[in-house]
């Protein structure tokens, strides 16, 4: 045996090639694969990462990859979007190296295991949460006693052995080896980051809320957060590796806002010279003023919230368990707190009327954001939504391939919307954009912003890029 793995990652450029607005689209390195890489180091493996989306030319730097390393596994991670990219890469590796097994985790496959497999090109599937099963996996235990995977037994039966708890002992998680990732190939752009290279931590998983679009297969609905010691231990192993921003991918940072405020104020007393963003979001009705200051003192300069609309039957529907009026407040506290405001709104909800829409746009202009992005709900396997739209029959065949499951192209191909027409829902999205960033004071406050923190070029590269009459 070799005792060798490659991670693969596909392209994610293919995701975003074709959508209007790439103000969102940014790339860091997995912090799956950077997990899933140190379990591989502790258990006497040794592991390779190949990102696609860095690559030039995809398909010769698989075939180096496999020739170099001739791997016993190959683990390919995907999202619905990247799945026929998953099976591609599966494919190529069957055709250039026929005896590595194939691996495959992610979103995707864990909520449609049993559909993953039927592509025969997928030998194992990690089903949610993969730092047990995968170590367990490496070790040689049988799969069929391993939970949290889903495989063919030899009688070409499919196999799916769920999780019956998730993760709570962190100890059981290593610190995230990013050495295995060569970090002066990232760069992302001063919109999305202060200082490069930047790359993601975990400080909880699981969420408790009950907003319908949301997967929760893989971290589950209980949260589930790393005690301070441990969050400020892989901080200062960042640091100390060269990484010198760190953007924050739970689900709920600030769920326990105790926690939250005890984080930022070790990382103050130890003056950690730290930059980071809340980009995965955070809730509004889950910050205080004190708490969103702290966080400025600690580091943080920016945080993402999931506003979704200005409508608070839209929000009801969504089961988002928020208002407006926390939602202004919430906004106007990181303004004053010094932090930037990044707000993600969505169109097409269920209950979505032209009239919430128009609301969604006139709520938007009355907030001092500094950034918004607006997508068209997309009903993901494995969310409630998905569920609901595919009992009312909304759901469209898609023949295995999934790569219209994208937020931010057209969903008219994915699902029929229950009340609203996809030409009336691109229109107001579109109208979203076009009323928020060209009102004058807020170009005027965009300018003076962009030249106060050097984002200027950056700025006008992205005003470019946007097609605003499209």
């Amino acid at each position: 045996m070799s005792r060798n793995i490659l991670f693969v990652i596909p392209d994610e450029r293919e995701v975003y090639r074709h959508v209007s607005v790439k103000v969102g689209a940014f790339h860091l390195p997995s912090l799956a694969f950077a997990i899933l890489g140190a379990i591989a180091r502790d258990h006497g493996w040794r592991a390779s990462i190949l990102d696609l989306s860095i690559e030039k030319d995809g398909v010769k730097a698989m075939e180096a990859a496999l020739r170099d390393s001739e791997p016993e596994y190959v683990g390919i991670t995907c999202t619905s979007a990247s799945y026929h990219q998953c099976l591609s890469i599966a494919a190529h590796v069957r055709r250039m190296l026929p005896s590595a097994v194939v691996l495959a985790g992610g979103t995707h496959v864990s909520s449609l295991p049993e559909d993953s497999l039927a592509s025969g090109l997928l030998d194992y599937v990690f089903v949610g949460e993969a730092d047990v099963s995968f170590a367990k996996f490496l070790d040689g235990v049988p799969p069929e006693t391993i939970e949290g995977i889903a495989f063919r037994d030899p009688g070409g039966n499919v196999r799916i052995q769920p999780h019956s708890a998730f993760l709570t002992d962190w100890a059981q998680s290593p610190i995230p080896d990013y050495s295995l990732y060569d970090l002066g190939r990232y760069h992302i752009s001063r919109i999305q980051a202060r200082r490069n290279p930047v790359v993601w931590i975990e400080t909880s998983r699981g969420c408790p809320y009950d907003c319908q679009i949301c997967n929760k297969v893989v971290h589950g609905r209980t949260f589930r957060p790393k005690d301070v010691a441990r969050v400020i231990e892989e901080v200062s192993c960042l640091a100390s590796s060269g990484v010198r921003e760190f953007h924050i991918a739970d689900d709920g940072f600030t769920t326990d806002m105790n926690r939250a405020e005890a984080i930022c104020d070790e990382i103050i007393s130890a003056g950690m010279d730290v930059s980071w963003s809340c980009l995965n979001g955070i809730r509004v009705d889950r910050v205080s003023e004190n708490l969103l200051t702290k966080m400025r003192r600690a580091g943080c300069y920016r945080v993402s919230m999931g506003i979704e609309s200005g409508s608070q039957k839209v929000l009801d529907s969504l089961g988002k368990g928020t208002t407006p009026d926390q939602i202004r407040s919430a906004v106007r506290w990181a303004k004053r707190a010094g932090l930037e405001t990044f707000g993600f709104f969505m169109f097409g909800n269920p209950g979505e009327t032209e009239d919430t829409m128009k609301e969604t746009i006139d709520f938007a202009c009355t907030l001092p954001l500094d950034l918004a992005k607006a997508s068209i709900v997309m009903p993901f396997p494995g969310s409630p939504l998905h569920d609901r739209y595919s009992a009312m029959g909304l759901i469209l065949p898609q023949k295995n391939n999934y790569r219209d499951y994208n937020v931010y192209g057209s969903a008219g191909s994915v699902y029929r919307h229950p009340s609203l027409p996809w030409e009336l829902v691109e229109k107001y999205q579109k109208a979203f954009y076009r009323a928020v960033y060209l009102r004058p004071g807020y170009m005027a406050r965009r300018l003076a912003h962009s030249v106060r923190t050097g984002s200027l070029f950056a700025d006008i590269i992205a005003a470019a890029g946007m097609k605003w009459f499209g």
